[in-house]
């Protein structure tokens, strides 16, 4: 819901400002729904790039590989955000693959761990290629009624697209933040077999 309540006030503030800076260039309502259409298009952009990461083989998202690995200076990055204190209000979005990441419901299963770990190099790559796949909304032309400008396309997108990526950044790190964790449980799993 926090999400929600942030795109819509992101869009709205962003129209705002572009009606204020553009008023005399062009009607309110307009600005509204060049907005409005750039975050449907930054969303729509992000959903098409998740469906297509998701169609990669398994054996690229191995938990083991070095690119999905976490190091001390990362994990203190994190802990430097105090991520632990606001990770919980960043949806989860496990109902789009049937699994939830947002609590470890058998920390004692190798299968189940396995598959944590695999869910989350997915949503990982997925918010990282996001960040910059967003500012493809810069190449449509969200001033397509008038004489041509892009500068209400890029004062539009661009804010935009900085949103997105910064919403996208922050599930990316709750990702790498419970990464060593899961590696953790896998490991004491791994024992009692």
């Amino acid at each position: 819901m926090l999400y929600i309540i942030l795109i819509c006030l992101s869009t709205l503030l962003v129209a705002f400002m572009n009606i204020i800076f553009h008023a005399f260039n062009i009607e309110w309502w307009l600005l509204l729904i060049y907005s409005v259409s750039a975050t449907i298009a930054v969303i729509a952009v992000d959903g098409i790039f998740a469906f297509l990461i998701r169609r990669l083989p398994q054996k690229w998202f191995n938990h083991e590989k070095r690119v999905f690995q976490v190091g001390k200076k990362e994990v203190a990055f994190y802990n430097f955000l105090r991520i632990k204190k606001w990770k919980d209000k960043v949806p989860e979005l496990g109902q789009f693959t049937s699994f939830h990441k947002n609590k470890v419901q058998d920390p004692n299963s190798v299968e189940y761990l396995e598959r944590f770990l695999l869910e989350i190099d997915y949503g990982w790559m997925i918010h990282i290629i996001s960040v910059p796949a967003g500012f493809l909304i810069l190449v449509l032309d969200f001033y397509m009624y008038s004489s041509g400008s892009m500068t209400i396309g890029l004062s539009i997108g661009l804010p935009i697209a900085i949103i997105n990526g910064i919403l996208n950044l922050l599930p990316a790190f709750i990702l790498r933040y419970n990464f060593p964790r899961l590696k953790l449980l896998l490991r004491r799993a791994n024992r009692k077999k």
